[in-house]
């Protein structure tokens, strides 16, 4: 991974409380395949896990992340299911199967601008994606669940960040409706370090390739955080034992000053020791010059963790039910993306009570 200082002391969680919470506990990870998922499994396959499984769709990296664990504890009991998400009936099997104690949902579609021309597959992923986790973890008796969601949930202007909001939402519906024993968290994200797809990779690949180095607008900031702070924070909120907070709640990380893009650019060039020019592109859909963790929708209070603070709703009414949910499956499936980004939009400013959306 490409090295970058934060600009503040990397944040550290408890991991002989997270190896006590974990071992001997059944352990299933969605989009493990994934950089923040193969990370989570690398981790816990340290904790002594009864069982660790990892789901994804994507056959290759699922191989890989498979392949790592049992390199790094041959010993433990593995499971590599091959699933998409959206496959409730086939999801539904694997974890009754599986039996898992914790499932962590970190499958997902992340690219912003991708979601904003393909509305549809964000819905259906990111949205029924969580439902048909959720539901199935319940079936199969798991005791714990937990989102992995955005900072990009928060003030959301993208596709992508809006159906990561209404899954929050629907965590808080799902509650509602039928009152599982299972706990259920979510956690916003920042951009992670040296992760598929994000800054760091793609700079590296544009300065390789003699560049231009490609900035989208030259005030864009973005709040970062390493790999190790990911699955640490990811971990602990699961397990974290949260006296006197009640229902589905999201959590983030307080993470310093948000970080410009154009100076990280600057650093990789200056490193590279090449001149490389920078081009600036413009904004594109969906993008907004900053993001933030909590918006005015909501209430930020302080958690038991250092440094963690969990949002809940301001509205009474913001939450998904699951008919919410199998109504803009339905949007989804049959009509065209500018429709389905409509439709989302208008669900989400109505179970939030908004009359103005952020601005990009």
């Amino acid at each position: 991974m490409i090295a970058y200082s934060l600009g503040r002391p990397e944040a550290r969680f408890d991991e002989a409380a997270q190896r006590a919470f974990y071992a001997n506990k059944r352990v299933l990870i969605t989009g493990a395949a994934g950089s923040v998922g193969s990370a989570l499994a690398l981790r816990l396959a340290q904790f002594g896990c009864a069982h660790l499984a990892m789901l994804d769709q994507f056959d290759h990296g699922l191989i890989e992340v498979v392949e790592a664990v049992r390199r790094a504890a041959p010993k433990l009991q593995v499971t590599e299911a091959l699933c998409d998400i959206r496959d409730s009936g086939r999801l539904d099997a694997w974890m009754r199967r599986i039996e898992p104690d914790v499932v962590i949902h970190s499958a997902a579609l992340k690219h912003v601008h991708l979601g904003e021309r393909h509305a549809a597959e964000c819905v259906l992923t990111n949205l029924v994606g969580v439902r048909n986790a959720l539901a199935a973890a319940a079936n199969a008796g798991a005791s714990h669940f937990m989102l992995v969601s955005s900072d990009k949930a928060a003030a959301p202007v993208c596709v992508m960040g809006a159906t990561k909001r209404l899954a929050e939402l629907h965590l808080i519906g799902f509650q509602m409706e039928r009152n599982p024993a299972m706990r259920l968290r979510s956690v916003r994200f920042g951009n992670v370090l040296g992760s598929q797809g994000s800054v760091l990779p793609r700079f590296a690949a544009q300065i390789e390739a003699g560049g231009p180095l490609e900035v989208t607008h030259p005030d864009m900031r973005r709040f970062f955080m390493t790999p190790n702070e990911a699955v640490g924070l990811i971990l602990s909120v699961a397990a974290v034992d949260e006296r006197g907070a009640s229902g589905a709640g999201a959590y983030f990380m307080e993470m310093g000053e948000k970080i410009s893009i154009m100076d990280i650019g600057r650093e990789l060039i200056r490193r590279s020791g090449r001149d490389i020019a920078i081009e600036i592109t413009g904004l594109r859909p969906g993008e907004k010059l900053e993001e933030q963790l909590a918006d005015e929708h909501e209430t930020v209070s302080p958690s038991q963790l250092a440094g963690v603070f969990r949002v809940s709703p301001l509205a009474a009414d913001a939450y998904m039910t699951s008919a919410d949910v199998a109504h803009l499956e339905t949007v989804a499936r049959t009509h065209e993306n500018a429709i389905v980004r409509q439709r989302v939009f208008a669900q989400l400013d109505q179970r939030l009570r908004r009359s103005e959306r952020a601005a990009g």
